[in-house]
C-alpha cells in the first residue's frame, strides 16, 4: 500500500556578516580581485532564505569557484582579515576566523543547504520528482560530508559547523533520499523483501541522526520539532520494513514471526508517538495509518 509523500526537513542557510576583502591583490589577478568581492557581497545577504534555492546555489558555487583563484591564503599574511558566520540553527551565535578554508567550508555548508531546499520543496507525487529530490538530497549529504572533511583541522567554530553535526546533516540527508528510494520501490511495484530492505536503510540513517541530536554537542542545539521529526521518521520506517516483511512471511504461512514483526512495528510507532512532540501533523497522521492497517492486518494473520 502506497502513501502521500511525508514532509521533509531542509537545512538553513549560514548568514555572514560583510568583509573587507583581500586588502592584497598580490594573491589574485586584477580581473578576479573585483569579481570575487562583488560575489560575496551577492553571497552576504540579509535573508539568503528569500532567494530561489536553485539561484542562491548558482552565486554560492561561483563565489567558491572564484576562491580558487587565489594563489595562497592572504589571511596568512593579513591579520585584519577575517570571516563571520553565524550559526545556521542559532544565528545569534557567530564564528570569526581568518582563514579561507573555513570561508570554504561555510560556503560549502550553503550549497547543501540549498540543495536540501530544492530537495524539500520538489513534487514527490510522479517519478521525475522523486528521482529528482533524491538526487538533490544525495548532493546535499556529500556537501555537508566535505564541510566535515574540511573543518578537520579548523579551530573551535560553532556547532553547526563541528564534526558531529556534519555527520549529522549527512546522515539525515541520506535518510531523506532513502526514503525517496523506498517511494520509488513502492511505485515500481518491487517485492515486499526489497521494499522492507530499503525502509530499514532509511530507518538506519534516521536512528543515526537522531541518536547525534541527542547526544552533545549537538543535544539542545537543534529545535524540537528537528528532533521529534527525525525519530518519528526513524519509528516510522523500521515499522514500514517490518510490515513490508509480513506480506512475505504470510505468503510462507510462518504465522508466528508474522505476528512477532507486526508486534515491533506497532510498538515502534506507539514509543515514538509517545515522546515525538512537534513534528508536522502529517507524521503523526502517517503513523496513525500505518498501525491501524498493522493491526487490521495482525489480527487477519491470527485468525
Amino acid at each position: 500500500m502506497s502513501r502521500p509523500p511525508s514532509p521533509m526537513l531542509s537545512v538553513p542557510e549560514k548568514k555572514t556578516a560583510a568583509a573587507e576583502l583581500f586588502r592584497d591583490r598580490h594573491f589574485f589577478g586584477a580581473a578576479s580581485f573585483s569579481d570575487i568581492r562583488d560575489a560575496r557581497a551577492a553571497v552576504a545577504v540579509p535573508n539568503p532564505q528569500a532567494q530561489p534555492p536553485a539561484s542562491r546555489r548558482a552565486l554560492l558555487l561561483r563565489y567558491h569557484r572564484l576562491l580558487f583563484s587565489a594563489r595562497d591564503d592572504p589571511c596568512a599574511f593579513d591579520e585584519t582579515l577575517s570571516f563571520t558566520w553565524h550559526d545556521a540553527f542559532r544565528p545569534h551565535l557567530k564564528h570569526a576566523a581568518a582563514s579561507l578554508r573555513f570561508e570554504k567550508a561555510a560556503l560549502v555548508f550553503n550549497v547543501g543547504a540549498a540543495a536540501s531546499r530544492i530537495a524539500a520543496a520538489v513534487s514527490r507525487a510522479t517519478e521525475e520528482g522523486v528521482r529528482a529530490a533524491c538526487g538533490e538530497f544525495q548532493r546535499a549529504a556529500g556537501a555537508f560530508r566535505a564541510v566535515g572533511e574540511m573543518m578537520e583541522d579548523e579551530e573551535a567554530t560553532t556547532v553547526d559547523m563541528s564534526s558531529q553535526a556534519s555527520a549529522m546533516l549527512e546522515r539525515l540527508m541520506l535518510a531523506q533520499a532513502q526514503e525517496c528510494c523506498f517511494e520509488r520501490a513502492l511505485a515500481a511495484g518491487k517485492s515486499p523483501p526489497v521494499c522492507s530492505k530499503v525502509a530499514r536503510q532509511a530507518a538506519l540513517y534516521y536512528e543515526e541522526a537522531y541518536a547525534a541530536l541527542v547526544a552533545p554537542p549537538l543535544q539542545n542545539h537543534f529545535e524540537r520539532s528537528w528532533v521529534s521529526h527525525i525519530q518519528l521518521k526513524a519509528a516510522l520506517f523500521n515499522a514500514e520494513a517490518c510490515y513490508r516483511y509480513t506480506i512475505e512471511l504470510h505468503g510462507k504461512t510462518e504465522i508466528g514471526e508474522e505476528i512477532s514483526r507486526f508486534q515491533v512495528g506497532i510498538k515502534a510507532l506507539v514509543d515514538a508517538k509517545r515522546t515525538a512532540r512537534g513534528a508536522p501533523g502529517p507524521l503523526y497522521d502517517y503513523a496513525f495509518r500505518l498501525e491501524q492497517d498493522m493491526n487490521k492486518s495482525m489480527e487477519t494473520a491470527k485468525e
